[in-house]
């Protein structure tokens, strides 16, 4: 799922080249980026999927319904 690729997989490679960045030529500036790419991986893969998709669904209701001009419910 493409989801999955922009909010895991791009993540987990950035976080692999500041790795491999700081191991490279020893500078310890990259390993707090990496280490919080990797975190932010961890917290997708256990559960966080799930509120990512549920704000993203919002955001798309939210503009649909600003585009259209949305005022509220009709009273009853």
């Amino acid at each position: 799922m493409l989801f999955d690729v922009v909010f895991l997989g791009f993540p987990v490679a950035i976080a692999i080249c500041l790795a491999v960045t700081a191991v490279q030529h020893g500078e310890v500036k990259y390993w707090h980026p990496a280490f919080s790419l990797f975190a932010y991986s961890a917290f997708y893969l256990a559960g966080g999927r799930e509120v990512l998709i549920y704000l993203s669904v919002g955001a798309c209701i939210g503009g649909g319904w600003a585009s259209t001009g949305f005022q509220g419910l009709p009273p009853i």
